[in-house]
């Protein structure tokens, strides 16, 4: 059964996705620090994640330990927040010692803390983990959670209505028919449309066959439908392009179908067929992204304008960098020649607090400002866009000056919006 729509309420629970980042701090002729027992020092911030953190060392452990280990403990420099909590698990390791994987939770006042007692011994630490000049250096691999976004899908037609009319058309296609296409270069398949279709559901495919019919020299053949060659494009894509014009037939894709999915979405993209476009692009996110096909859906994304998927790709190649240069070597290369692209990929994942977050278009209806919408990820302008029925395709950069505009005071369609929001 094809999902027809979705929508959520309330907060998106945070989840872990793999987005590790590494902090270290060098701590100078460790063996020679004075502090007693219960004693200790605190290192400068690092930013993490967005966050400053901080390490808090006992050189001689906290005061109720009965041995002499070197404990740590580690704190967020964050807005305590019951809303908006800082999640996250850390692992704490020094060149030899690794301790055990632990979560930090809140306390009280401003900050966050992780705590790592009793398990590294102080003489082990001098001996094994300080360099040659005395220095100790402590690693933790930190990981936050983050909300994994709802994969935004576009509103379709209710399917398998007998009454609707493009199921009808679709059905007596081969006598109401009033034009033909021959698809594929070899077997020239022929598929019988209706022009009336086309000019509502697959506007640059209808601008195609008035231009053929403009250029014909056989108009004075009345009656005869007309044949387009159409000889770069596969019998199985148009066909499933023809079902969802017709019906909002979605193709069914299965696991190995990437390249199914990118011709399918190739063709409703230079045919005009906007919603088909945007549905595949969301199943590629769904289903097909993987870090050994990140930069090659990136590339895809970009001539596209599928915002979601270069967001989704980007956002992959942030948290999982090294699965996906050592996966696709051949990809990354064509990468680096591209530069523009390369240094907005270098921007996203360089700036993790300034990726975009997703915002419920439920919880925060009509709170918008235009400072907001910098901040909003694509599946939250896209949301937000869908509701005020406007077009929810293009760039990054063009859905946030679409809804821009719609906020700015004095727009009749925002204005007409609210109106009508408040009669219904």
């Amino acid at each position: 059964m094809n999902v027809l729509g979705s929508t959520s309420y309330g907060k998106v629970p945070k989840v872990f996705l793999g987005n590790k980042e590494e902090m270290q701090f060098h701590i100078h002729d460790f063996a020679k620090l004075k502090q007693e027992k219960g004693a200790y020092i605190v290192t400068e911030n690092v930013k993490a994640h967005g966050h400053l953190w901080m390490l808090r060392i006992y050189p001689r452990g906290v005061a109720w330990s009965n041995t002499d280990n070197v404990d740590f403990s580690m704190f967020c420099e964050a807005e305590k927040s019951n809303s908006d909590p800082v999640v996250g698990k850390y692992m704490i390791r020094t060149k030899t010692s690794y301790g055990k994987e632990g979560k930090f939770g809140s306390r009280t006042g401003k900050r966050y803390a992780a705590f790592f007692f009793g398990e590294l011994a102080r003489t082990d630490v001098i001996e094994n983990d300080c360099n040659d000049n005395g220095t100790l250096t402590i690693s933790v691999d930190l990981e936050i959670a983050t909300e994994k976004n709802p994969i935004w899908f576009p509103r379709l037609l209710t399917q398998g209505d007998n009454n609707n009319i493009g199921v009808q058309l679709y059905r007596s296609i081969e006598t109401t028919s009033d034009v033909t296409f021959l698809v594929g270069s070899i077997l020239k398949t022929k598929f019988k449309v209706h022009k009336s279709i086309l000019a509502i559901r697959c506007k640059e495919l209808y601008e195609l066959v008035v231009t053929e019919e403009e250029s014909s020299n056989h108009d004075d053949n009345e009656g005869e439908t007309k044949a387009i060659f159409l000889p770069d494009f596969g019998e199985l894509v148009f066909e499933r392009l023809l079902e969802f014009i017709y019906m909002d037939k979605v193709p069914k894709l299965k696991e190995n179908d990437t390249d199914v999915a990118k011709s399918i979405l190739h063709a409703a993209n230079r045919f005009g067929c906007t919603n088909l476009k945007l549905y595949i692009e969301s199943v590629l996110v769904e289903k097909f992204l993987v870090p050994s096909n990140a930069i090659a859906l990136l590339f895809l994304a970009d001539s596209y304008s599928c915002a979601l998927l270069k967001e989704a790709a980007m956002n992959m190649y942030a948290s999982k960098f090294t699965d996906v240069m050592e996966s696709s070597k051949e990809d990354w290369t064509r990468l680096k020649e591209s530069n523009d692209l390369l240094v907005e990929l270098l921007l996203h994942t360089n700036n993790p607090g300034g990726r975009k977050k997703y915002s419920s278009v439920v919880e925060n209806d009509d709170g918008d400002t235009l400072e907001d919408v910098d901040d909003f990820d694509v599946t939250s302008l896209r949301e937000r866009l869908e509701k005020a029925n406007l077009d929810v395709d293009g760039s990054r950069q063009i859905l946030v000056e679409r809804w821009k505009t719609y906020l700015r005071p004095g727009n009749n369609d925002n204005e007409n919006q609210s109106k009508r929001q408040r009669i219904e």
